[in-house]
C-alpha cells in the first residue's frame, strides 16, 4: 500500500478493487444512517395534506406551506437572525488568537469560562435572561430605568444577544483554539519579520491557513443557527417572532398534525444546506495545509507589554456579564417562591429543592444523563475518527459522497430527525428491539453530531503531515500503533474538545430526543422541558443549575486532560 499525494495530502493507495468495495460499503453503511430519516422527511413531504389521504401523494403540503404569511415569516427571521454566525466568527476568530498567541493574565480562566458558556442549557439560560432583561420586572431593566433605559429581552436583538452570548461566540472559540494551538507560530514570526503587521498577517497568513477550520465552523454555527429552537420559542413567541424550527413545531402541534407541511419546509432547508455541504466541499478539496510536520515548530505566545492587562480585563468584562452574571440568576431564580416576583414578602425558600431532590425520577434522570451522555461521545469519537481518517488519508472511491451524506443529519430540525427515527424504530422489525432503550436515543444522538465530530477530525488530521505516520510504519510500526501514538496524541486537543461537545449535546438535547426518548430513558434534559411546560419555572431551573455544574466539571477534566496529553503548559 503505497503513499500517494491527491488534492495537497498524502493518502494511502489501495488496489483498485479494494479502493472500490471499501468506499461502497462506507457510503452504504453512512447512507444506513444518515439518508435514511432524510428520504423519510422528503418523500412525505408529497404525501396528501389531509390525514384521511394519507397515502395520496401530491403538492398540497406544499402549497399549503408556503401560501401562509406566517411561514414566510418566519423563514425571513431565520436567516436574518442567522447573520449573528458572521459577527460571532469575527469575534471568536480574535479571541482564539488573543488566549493562544498572546500571552495575557488568567488567559485559562477566560477560555475556561468560555466553554462554560457553551455549555450550559439553552433554556434556563434564556430564563435568567429574562428575569435580567424582563420589561416589567427584569433586574437589570430597574437599574437601567434610572438612566432612562430599558431593554426587551422578547425582541430580535434579545435572541441574537442571548444566542451570542451562551454558544455561538463560545462554540466558536472552543473550536478554534486547538487549531491556533497546531499552527506553528513561526507563520506569523516570518510574517513580522517580513514587516507586516498584525493586519496583514491575519489577512495573507492566518486566514487563508485556516480556511478550512474557519470554514467548517462558520458552516456549522449557520447550520445550527437554522436549526435553533428554544431560545426562539420562548423568547419569540411573546413577540411575534417565529423561525423555521418554531414554525415546524406548530404545525407538528396542530391537532391532527400537519406533518406534510412541516416536512415541505424541512425539505427546502434541506435543499439550502446541501447547497452549503457542495460549496464546504469544493472549498476545501483545493485549500489543505499541513501546520505539523517533522521539522521544529513554534507555539510560543507573544509578550505585548502592558497592553496584555488591557485585553485581560476586557475579556474578562465579556465573560463575566456574559457567563456568570446570567449563571447567578439561574441559581437565584430556583430558590425563587414565584418566579420572577421579587418584590414579594420573603420572595426566597429551599421547598422547591426540597421537593426536587426528594423526587425519585430525578435521581433516574440524572442517571439517565450520565449514561446517554458518555455512551454518544465515546462511540461518537471512535466512528468520527475512523470516517475522517478514511476520508483523508485513504484513497477509498466515493469519499465526496460520504462527505456529503456525513453533513445530512444537519439538515433536518432535530424533532423531524427524532420523528423520522421514531417512524424507522416502529416500522422497521429488527430496530423495534431498540425503541425505548439506551441503544436508540445514543445512535440517534451519535448520528446529530456526526458533522461537526467528523469535520472538526479531518480539519485536524489535515494539519498533521503524513510524514509523520509515514516515518512511523517505516520503522515497523502497524497501523493501529501509528494510529494511538502518533496521530491520535497529536491532535488530542481536537480530541477532548469532541468529546466534551458531543457529551454536553446529548445530556441537554432535548429537541431531537422527546419523541424517542421514555420514562425509562428520560434523561435531565426531558425532565426539565417538562417541569417547564407544567409552569414549575423553579424546578426547571433546578435541573438547570445541576446541568450547569455536570457543564462546568466536564469542561474541567476536559481542558485538564486535553492539556495534559496535547503536551501544552497553562
Amino acid at each position: 500500500m503505497a503513499p500517494v499525494v491527491i488534492g495537497g495530502v498524502m493518502t494511502a493507495s489501495w488496489p483498485r478493487a479494494t479502493a472500490v468495495w471499501t468506499g461502497l460499503l462506507l457510503v452504504v453503511l453512512v447512507a444506513c444512517f444518515t439518508l435514511t430519516p432524510v428520504l423519510f422527511i422528503f418523500i412525505n413531504s408529497f404525501n396528501a395534506a389531509h390525514p384521511a389521504e394519507q397515502w395520496r401523494f401530491g403538492l398540497e403540503g406544499w402549497l399549503e406551506a408556503f401560501s401562509s404569511p406566517r411561514t414566510l415569516n418566519a423563514i425571513g427571521y431565520s436567516f436574518l437572525l442567522n447573520l449573528r454566525s458572521l459577527v460571532a466568527i469575527v469575534i471568536a476568530f480574535i479571541f482564539s488568537w488573543l488566549l493562544v498567541r498572546v500571552r495575557i493574565p488568567l488567559r485559562g480562566f477566560l477560555e475556561f469560562s468560555l466553554w462554560i458558556a457553551y455549555f450550559l442549557p439553552s433554556l434556563p439560560l434564556a430564563l435568567s435572561w429574562i428575569l435580567l432583561l424582563d420589561p416589567n420586572y427584569g433586574l437589570l431593566n430597574q437599574f437601567l430605568s434610572v438612566f432612562g433605559a430599558k431593554f426587551n429581552i422578547y425582541s430580535a436583538y434579545g435572541i441574537v444577544w442571548v444566542h451570542l452570548t451562551a454558544s455561538t461566540i463560545p462554540i466558536m472559540t472552543i473550536l478554534l483554539t486547538p487549531v491556533f494551538r497546531q499552527l506553528d507560530a513561526s507563520l506569523e514570526e516570518a510574517a513580522r519579520v517580513c514587516g507586516a503587521g498584525t493586519w496583514q498577517t491575519f489577512r495573507r497568513v492566518l486566514v487563508p491557513v485556516l480556511a478550512p477550520a474557519l470554514l467548517t465552523v462558520l458552516l456549522a454555527a449557520v447550520i445550527r443557527g437554522l436549526e435553533a429552537f428554544q431560545v426562539e420559542l420562548l423568547l419569540g413567541r411573546p413577540a411575534g417572532i417565529y423561525v423555521y424550527a418554531t414554525r415546524i413545531y406548530d404545525l407538528i402541534q396542530w391537532e391532527p398534525p400537519l406533518f406534510p407541511q412541516a416536512m415541505a419546509l424541512s425539505t427546502l432547508f434541506l435543499g439550502i444546506l446541501f447547497v452549503f455541504a457542495l460549496l464546504y466541499q469544493r472549498f476545501t478539496s483545493k485549500r489543505q495545509f499541513a501546520t505539523i510536520s517533522g521539522r521544529g515548530v513554534s507555539f510560543r505566545p507573544m509578550d505585548i507589554g502592558k497592553g496584555r492587562y488591557l485585553i485581560s480585563a476586557g475579556l474578562f468584562v465579556f465573560v463575566a456579564f456574559s457567563v456568570y452574571l446570567p449563571l447567578a440568576v439561574l441559581i437565584m431564580g430556583s430558590f425563587m417562591r414565584l418566579f420572577g416576583f421579587f418584590h414579594i414578602n420573603d420572595p426566597f425558600s429551599v421547598k422547591h429543592w426540597v421537593v426536587v431532590l426528594n423526587d425519585p425520577v430525578f435521581m433516574s434522570a440524572l442517571r439517565n444523563s450520565f449514561i446517554v451522555g458518555i455512551g454518544s461521545a465515546g462511540i461518537g469519537i471512535l466512528l468520527y475518527s475512523i470516517l475522517a481518517y478514511a476520508l483523508i488519508r485513504t484513497s477509498v472511491v466515493g469519499k465526496s459522497w460520504v462527505n456529503l451524506l456525513v453533513w445530512l443529519p444537519w439538515a433536518v430540525p432535530g424533532i423531524l430527525l427524532g420523528l423520522a427515527f421514531l417512524w424507522l424504530f416502529l416500522s422497521v422489525p429488527f430496530l423495534a428491539v431498540i425503541y425505548g432503550t439506551f441503544v436508540g436515543l445514543i445512535m440517534v444522538l451519535v448520528i446529530k453530531e456526526m458533522p461537526i465530530g467528523v469535520h472538526m477530525m479531518k480539519t485536524a488530521l489535515v494539519q498533521v503531515a503524513s510524514e509523520l505516520e509515514q516515518v512511523s510504519r517505516v520503522c515497523g510500526a502497524k497501523w493501529l500503533y501509528t494510529y494511538w501514538r502518533i496521530t491520535l496524541p497529536l491532535i488530542s486537543p481536537v480530541l477532548v474538545s469532541i468529546f466534551a461537545i458531543a457529551f454536553m449535546a446529548a445530556v441537554r438535547d432535548i429537541d431531537t430526543i422527546i419523541l424517542i426518548g421514555t420514562s425509562s430513558t428520560r434523561p435531565l434534559s426531558l425532565l426539565m422541558m417538562e417541569y417547564s411546560m407544567a409552569g414549575e419555572m423553579q424546578a426547571a431551573s433546578i435541573i438547570g443549575v445541576f446541568l450547569s455544574a455536570v457543564a462546568i466539571g466536564v469542561a474541567f477534566v476536559a481542558r485538564r486532560y486535553g492539556f495534559r496529553v496535547g503536551g501544552e503548559a497553562n
